[in-house]
């Protein structure tokens, strides 16, 4: 039977945020079997409802799979909460709440941004933005420049479109028209869609890709995309 939205929303989030426990403050000490049953359940039902044709199920079943191997959960989570979250973004959107559909974009691109941090050599950005010393447009400037020094050509860009991301799901226009929500709502899903296929090929040139197919992501990102 076809799982709903609102009810795989809420199954996803819940999944994704103790996988993140898991991976970052509980250091595995907990047995994640129920955990790795239910992200299973999750990536079949959203790959159904995507229609994905199995490639985000297939990915995340070989990286449940691998769930021991260095950097196969911290690739999962990514997989899973990123796709989902731009999935997540469309749905509203197609329901006329734009601004919420924006905050999802928002909330994608910040996740993304924390994963190259991490696999690059900057994490410490992370850490001066989430403590409140720096604004997410310097915590941006920061990592292109960073970037920029390891020679990659497209950071410039990739900071800019962090930025508009970020100001469309902070700053929303509450007058706006609703023609205006609905391409604020557009041009946040199709920016998220570059920019999280721009971090894999940014990782993917400083040799730290994440361990699913960078290929069949693009594929996910472009076809979650079109939901719009």
């Amino acid at each position: 039977m076809a799982v709903g939205f609102a009810a795989l929303d809420k199954r996803i989030n819940r999944d994704t945020e103790q996988l993140h426990d898991h991976l970052w403050h509980s250091q595995g000490k907990k047995d994640p079997t129920k955990l790795r049953a239910n992200l299973g359940r999750d990536v079949r039902d959203a790959d159904a409802f995507l229609r994905l044709g199995g490639k985000l199920r297939n990915n995340a079943k070989a990286l449940i799979d691998a769930w021991a191997a260095p950097g196969a959960g911290e690739s999962l989570f990514e997989l899973v909460e990123h796709s989902w979250g731009l999935a997540a973004a469309t749905v509203l959107a197609g329901r006329g709440e734009y601004k919420h559909a924006a905050e999802r974009c928002k909330n994608v691109i910040a996740s993304a941004s924390i994963g190259v941090c991490a696999n690059v050599g900057c994490f410490e950005y992370v850490e001066e933005w989430e403590a409140g010393k720096i604004d997410f447009a310097t915590y941006a400037g920061k990592l292109a420049d960073f970037l920029e020094a390891k020679g990659i050509v497209a950071a410039g860009q990739f900071k800019r479109m962090l930025n508009a991301i970020w100001d469309f799901g902070t700053n929303w226009d509450e007058g706006a028209s609703r023609m205006e929500g609905l391409l604020a709502a557009r041009t946040a899903v199709d920016a998220v869609g570059w920019s999280l296929l721009a971090s894999i090929r940014i990782r993917k040139e400083i040799g730290r890709p994440p361990k699913f197919s960078a290929e069949d992501f693009a594929v996910i990102v472009d076809r979650i995309a079109e939901r719009t």
